[in-house]
């Protein structure tokens, strides 16, 4: 609801996973992660914040493996809402300019 500290999706250790389930299909074009600026953190840093992430795509919720649309970084210095673009469609094509 908000960017205050402990409101978020936390998770125990270095790696987490999130589904998302839609009720129809969508074809992304970008995806954005925000975090907790670090004028708001208690500590002064955020080093809680995701640093690497992969982003896969599923036709299904029994699929065991997704399409990856993209492997991205998330910078710490920069501003709280990130967005980052498809790199890879669905269909398998590198997108122009990546």
């Amino acid at each position: 609801p908000d960017m205050y500290p402990g409101n978020c999706w936390a998770f125990k250790g270095s790696q987490g996973y999130l589904v998302v389930r839609l009720s129809m299909k969508i074809y992304p074009t970008a995806f954005t992660v925000e975090h907790v600026p670090k004028a708001l953190s208690p500590g002064g840093n955020i080093t809680s914040a995701p640093r690497n992430f992969a982003v896969y795509g599923l036709d299904d919720e029994y699929q065991e493996e997704g399409k990856l649309l993209g492997q991205y970084v998330y910078d710490q210095d920069g501003e709280p809402l990130q967005m980052f673009p498809v790199m890879v469609s669905l269909d398998g094509k590198i997108k122009s300019g990546r």
